[in-house]
């Protein structure tokens, strides 16, 4: 697959450096300024790196074991403060464990600002991509290069870019480092130095092409198809979630119907119930307060008639010829059991008790020990 190479140094929101190489590295796109809506085209069916230029990065080694992800991204930033002018909270730090080497990492520093930039304008101006990465790891150890006004140094003393009298001075300072120049290289000490024909963007696409990619848009600064998969997660899961909050809501609903119309059935149930005990009822009031103000009713008229009987056989009872063995009332009836000397006596007490306009039923009459036991029903 063909590759496009844009180069940040010259990206503006008008449109951006870049040049397109094919799969064996050859030149399908010359270098060139080109708008947003020619790159669009350019970029079609193709894969497309940002070069960003290391003058607005840092790389710095780090001495410190292999971390997880997670941890690293923790103690990096604060192993490094004191190495910093800028706050670490505005800085992201990149890394990966191709580079890890000699239990050092090899971080590369920039500012979250710039870096957002970039991604921000390129999104709006709808230029996909798949990475960001610097025009630094074009270089090999102990190799510089110039580009334009720009000297990059991977060496062991330094890493990262120069330019003006800090690159001249390198320059001077080690003559043992020959910069490869370019047709657009602008610093050059040495004039006996050969300059390469073709420019420092195409020699940068090519060695980047076949590297191993570093993409500083990692951990909070994902970008492409890891931060796609992430944000198509969370869409997922909020999706899922709002067929589980509709789902959850629509069950509910059809319970509530049918407990409703249970609960109507039931209510036409006790309305017919409730009406054959209490047909004189205009509305249906509380079947436990009703039956509760029924119960209550009864009571009261069930003590009345007791003590009444009660009364009433208390005034007709000689006490010196009958002996009370058993007091009973239940259902509105006084259950009474007699012992009396002789069948003439109990005979003489019930016509008595129903002169006192009581109704007497003898329920039992038998003799023990010559004495006859006698039990009367009175209501």
């Amino acid at each position: 697959m063909n590759t496009l190479f844009l180069f940040t140094k010259h990206l503006n929101d008008e449109g951006c450096f870049c040049l397109k190489l094919d799969e064996d590295g050859a030149l399908s796109a010359p270098p060139a300024q080109r708008s947003f809506a020619d790159i669009q085209i350019l970029q079609k069916e193709c894969n497309t790196l940002v070069i960003e230029t290391s003058a607005n990065a840092s790389l710095l080694n780090l001495e410190l074991p292999w971390l997880p992800d997670r941890k690293a991204r923790v103690a990096i930033p604060y192993a490094l403060e004191d190495k910093l002018a800028q706050s670490v909270d505005e800085l992201h730090f990149a890394f990966d464990k191709v580079r890890y080497q000699n239990n050092q990492y090899l971080i590369t520093i920039i500012d979250k600002q710039r870096l957002r930039y970039i991604m921000q304008l390129l999104g709006e101006k709808e230029i996909a991509f798949t990475a960001i990465t610097l025009d630094w790891f074009a270089l090999e150890p102990a190799e510089l290069c110039v580009s334009e006004s720009t000297l990059l140094v991977n060496a062991d003393d330094f890493k990262g870019a120069l330019s003006g009298d800090l690159a001249q001075s390198y320059i001077k300072n080690h003559p043992t480092y020959q910069p490869l120049l370019f047709s657009d290289s602008q610093i050059q000490q040495n004039a006996e130095l050969a300059k390469s024909q073709e420019t420092s963007y195409f020699w940068i696409a090519q060695r980047i092409l076949q590297s191993r990619l570093m993409n500083i848009c990692q951990g909070e600064m994902l970008h492409g198809n890891k931060s796609d998969l992430i944000k198509k997660g969370y869409q997922l899961a909020g999706v899922l979630f709002g067929l589980w909050l509709v789902s959850l809501i629509l069950v509910n609903a059809i319970n509530l119907h049918f407990v409703n119309k249970q609960t109507a059935q039931i209510d036409e149930q006790i309305a017919v119930i409730y009406r054959e005990f209490f047909p004189g009822a205009k509305q249906i009031i509380s079947p436990k307060f009703r039956i509760d103000q029924l119960l209550k009713g009864n009571k009261s008229e069930e003590q009345v008639r007791f003590w009444f009987l009660l009364n009433q056989f208390s005034k007709v009872i000689n006490s010196e010829q009958f002996t009370l063995e058993q007091l009973h009332y239940q259902n509105k009836t006084l259950s009474v059991t007699l012992i009396s000397s002789d069948f003439a006596s109990l005979e003489k007490l019930e016509n008595q008790l129903k002169k006192s306009q009581l109704n007497v039923k003898q329920t039992q009459a038998s003799t023990r020990e010559q004495q006859v036991v006698a039990t009367l029903e009175l209501t």
